[in-house]
């Protein structure tokens, strides 16, 4: 007997542009509003133009979309990510500039109210 299943993650890779956001206060997004989103919607956000980035990955939790958001700290000025969904919970993610082809990568997951980040090193 062969038993087969189907699960409901997406494995494939996309590429985003990253937002700019302007904040007159200095500080992050605050959590965009899950209702406009779908199930593994994602978004990256530069902020104030610097070099502080803010990731914010959607899912489907009990019924409900919920938003989970990390911030990251870097060097580099990045203008795409490319990610994909591992899991229903965890979201690898590449922030990089298209120009010079520097990255870097992270796992992000997000569940029952807690975000972790690790950052990848290759």
């Amino acid at each position: 007997m062969t038993l087969l299943y189907a699960c409901s993650t997406t494995k494939d890779e996309k590429t985003i542009s990253i937002i700019n956001f302007k904040n007159s206060t200095g500080g992050e997004p605050s959590m965009v509003n899950p209702t406009n989103h779908k199930d593994k919607d994602v978004q990256v956000f530069r902020i104030n133009g610097g070099e502080s980035y803010s990731t914010v990955m959607y899912r489907l939790e009990k019924g409900n979309i919920k938003a989970y958001q990390s911030g990251v700290t870097s060097n580099n000025n990045y203008d795409k990510a490319t990610y994909k969904w591992t899991n229903d919970s965890t979201l690898s993610f590449r922030l990089v500039n298209s120009s010079n082809s520097s990255a870097e990568s992270y796992s992000m997951i997000g569940n029952n109210g807690w975000t972790r980040l690790e950052k990848i090193n290759k």
